[in-house]
């Protein structure tokens, strides 16, 4: 790793900036991990884009429908591909906590710069902070790697900020996603803003965020290689901007933004949103694998893919 465990909050504070994706798994015909596909994704977000890192494989990923050998393989072609042109931050939460401190070690073996893990499942049983601390703790006091915890309704509760707050203070315990209410978030950055990195991962909150909130980094969902392409980098124009304190010139460039927007959201079918994404993507020249999804997930339509490739087409990135 490029920091002691001791040193990992002061890493990230000082590394973890600017635009982060949150990566897709494209699938073959078969349905087999396309890793050819995979890593060419992964190299066109790290040089084409030049995205700051990847949140590698999580929920937008598709990793609860994989096994731990293609969650591990996964994060492996991820290290490999970036060759450390940009952070990988590997996902490796699961609902038996020995898998999880299993894929935390093979992240941190393999060369990932982070690992990004959700709060646990409750079953039958109340959620308790308690509970939710000591599984925080019970990892992060078996692995050296700096944890970035995700905060959202997954399992059927958001942890407050209070409990952000104290799971902060674990020793490589380095950022938080947070997936809630925009006062639990404010909450949030006052009470661990210091400590570790709080990212609101809303693309159309980062320009306020960055220039106004003091956010160092959008850990994201696909929003920055959706909203991006060869041609039009307009998420990274305002971000350099704003970055420069020229925030009159980032502020035309995020509201050239929003017809693209616009037209992701027209065409997003909520119930398919993985595929959604996947076949956006392609559209733009990156692996998509036709929008595959595994089960139970279901795919496109011939028609929700004809208005996904027109909307794609009706914007400036193509």
């Amino acid at each position: 790793m490029k920091y002691t465990k001791s040193g990992a909050k002061k890493y990230a504070k000082a590394n973890m900036k600017g635009v982060w994706g949150g990566s897709l798994t494209p699938f073959t015909p078969k349905y087999a991990i396309d890793e050819d596909g995979f890593k060419y994704n992964i190299r066109y977000c790290s040089e084409v884009l030049e995205l700051g890192g990847m949140y590698v494989n999580a929920l937008q990923g598709e990793s609860l429908y994989q096994t731990i050998a293609e969650r591990k393989r996964i994060i492996k072609l991820a290290v490999e591909a970036a060759n450390g042109g940009m952070a990988i931050l590997a996902y490796t939460a699961d609902n038996a906590l020995e898998n999880c401190v299993d894929l935390t070690r093979h992240a941190e073996e393999t060369g990932a710069d982070y690992v990004g893990i959700v709060n646990p499942k409750f079953y039958l049983v109340p959620m308790t902070d308690e509970g939710v601390f000591q599984y925080f703790k019970y990892i992060a006091d078996r692995v050296n790697i700096g944890i970035f915890v995700l905060n959202q309704l997954e399992h059927g509760y958001l942890m407050s900020p209070e409990l952000l707050s104290r799971i902060s203070d674990l020793e490589n315990v380095v950022g938080i996603k947070n997936i809630g209410p925009q006062p639990d978030i404010l909450r949030s950055r006052i009470l661990c803003g210091d400590k570790v990195v709080v990212s609101d991962s809303s693309e159309s909150n980062w320009f306020m965020n960055l220039s106004v909130r003091g956010q160092e980094a959008m850990i994201a969902d696909p929003d920055p290689y959706c909203l991006q392409s060869r041609k039009l980098r307009l998420v990274k124009e305002y971000t350099d901007l704003a970055m420069k304190g020229e925030i009159a010139k980032a502020w035309e460039a995020y509201k050239r933004l929003e017809p693209i927007r616009r037209a992701l959201n027209t065409v997003m079918v909520r119930t398919k949103s993985h595929a959604t994404y996947k076949y956006w993507t392609q559209c733009l020249g990156m692996v998509g694998g036709d929008g595959r999804v595994r089960l139970p997930h279901v795919e496109l339509t011939d028609a929700e893919k004809r208005a996904i490739k027109a909307a794609v087409e009706s914007t400036e990135l193509v």
